[in-house]
């Protein structure tokens, strides 16, 4: 039988920095987060319901020495 680990961590770069979170609770948000407890308040909720795009992330991964976005 396969044995499937699974990690509750997420890692992004912030600013140029690494960032690891564990323990991330399934409802917390990055503007929550941002906002509350990095203190970076340029980050604006705009409609709320995902809408009009002001709370949009890129995401990518690094892939043969490069970003790839997803």
């Amino acid at each position: 039988m396969t044995k499937i680990s699974i990690r509750n961590e997420i890692r992004f770069i912030l600013n140029g920095r690494d960032v690891a979170l564990s323990s991330v609770a399934p409802d917390a948000t990055l503007l929550d987060w941002l906002r509350l407890d990095r203190s970076l308040r340029g980050t604006k909720e705009g409609c709320a319901e995902g809408d009009c795009g002001a709370c949009t992330v890129l995401v990518g991964k690094l892939s043969e020495g490069g970003l790839v976005y997803e």
